[in-house]
């Protein structure tokens, strides 16, 4: 099966997502694809069979997305703890992957003319070999696209994502590419797999589970969640327009929400650098005793501006230090994925 079909909506269907379309529209939408299994068993038929209607109904669900101009979709294709499921399911599950991913490569010319970029996250060295060819190749040839993205989380947990985010920084302080005051929120959340991502806006699991089951927990701290009691196979194009809906209803507080983090973000980034600054006094109050100023007035005026100075200097310095720290981390990250595609001829 294609991973690009046709969009196949009602009238009755266009005609209400184009008035979805008049309110805001999210741009990342995060789907755990969740009731393949049961959906399986409910029908009586092997579970790979219940997989593969889930990848049949991702299909239709990045249709659905992309016409909806939603720029980004992460799906939660695979968990790290899924591998403590029967070593039958799961050699069948990384079939599909193989057969699916493989048939994206096959897909080469749709994806140049959609400019669809395709990514993986998750610890992708825990998958077989011959799986990270296949992914890794998808990647290199999608990598230098931005007009869609689709996020493939497989071998994934958000708790693992983060600890390696925390272990990549640890190493960039030991090998004093930033400093361990460097270290917060900001630089936290650009050191994980989504930092070239927009915001998740919103994102829907099925099968009623009401839980996040480790995935994105990051991400989603600020994202309008859904969830509907419909298997994945069974979700329905009328599922998704209610969770943007649920999305426009709540976006005025959620907006609202972001606005205040980065300004607190921002905010506590100038408090460290004035500390900073107030840590090394010494060293400014010498540069002044050297300027040879007697009078009080002049010399507080001049302390007040070398300090704004310093405090601007330390900004910069950090956000320079930073910067450099996560092109260095991503150019890492992509020549993981290079190194394995060009591997075999």
């Amino acid at each position: 099966m294609t991973w690009f079909i046709n969009d196949k909506r009602t009238w009755t269907q266009r005609v209400f997502g184009n008035m979805l379309l008049n309110g805001p529209v999210p741009k990342h939408v995060a789907i755990i694809m969740d009731g393949n299994r049961r959906y399986a068993k409910v029908r009586n038929i092997k579970k790979i069979e219940g997989h593969i209607s889930g990848f049949e109904k991702l299909v239709e669900a990045l249709n659905w997305c992309f016409t909806m101009g939603i720029k980004e979709v992460s799906v939660y294709a695979f968990s790290i703890e899924n591998f403590k499921r029967s070593q039958e399911e799961v050699d069948a599950l990384f079939d599909l992957a193989r057969e699916k991913f493989q048939r994206l490569l096959n897909e080469k010319e749709k994806i140049d003319e959609l400019k669809v970029c395709v990514r993986f996250f998750g610890n992708i060295s825990l998958l077989p070999h011959d799986l990270q060819v296949i992914i890794s190749k998808v990647v290199e040839m999608t990598k230098n696209y931005n007009n869609l993205f689709m996020n493939v989380c497989i071998a994934y947990t958000s708790r693992d994502e983060i600890t390696m985010a925390i272990r990549d920084i640890c190493e960039g302080v030991k090998k004093n590419n930033i400093h361990l005051s460097d270290i917060n929120e900001n630089l936290i959340e650009n050191s994980l797999y989504t930092n070239n991502s927009y915001d998740v806006d919103l994102l829907v699991r099925t099968s009623g589970e009401v839980r996040l089951s480790d995935f994105l927990l990051w991400q989603s701290s600020f994202s309008v969640l859904t969830f509907v009691k419909q298997m994945w196979p069974e979700f329905s194009i009328w599922n998704f327009y209610m969770a943007i809906l649920n999305y426009q209803l709540n976006f005025d507080q959620i907006h609202k929400l972001k606005i205040s983090l980065k300004n607190r973000i921002e905010n506590d980034l100038q408090t460290s650098c004035k500390m900073f600054v107030i840590e090394n006094r010494k060293e400014l109050v010498d540069k002044l005793k050297n300027k040879g100023i007697d009078d009080q007035e002049d010399l507080q005026q001049l302390a007040k501006h070398v300090a704004n100075e310093a405090i601007e200097n330390s900004i910069r310095q950090h956000k320079d230090r930073s910067q450099s720290f996560l092109d260095n981390l991503n150019s890492k990250r992509d020549s993981f994925f290079h190194q394995i595609a060009t591997s075999v001829n």
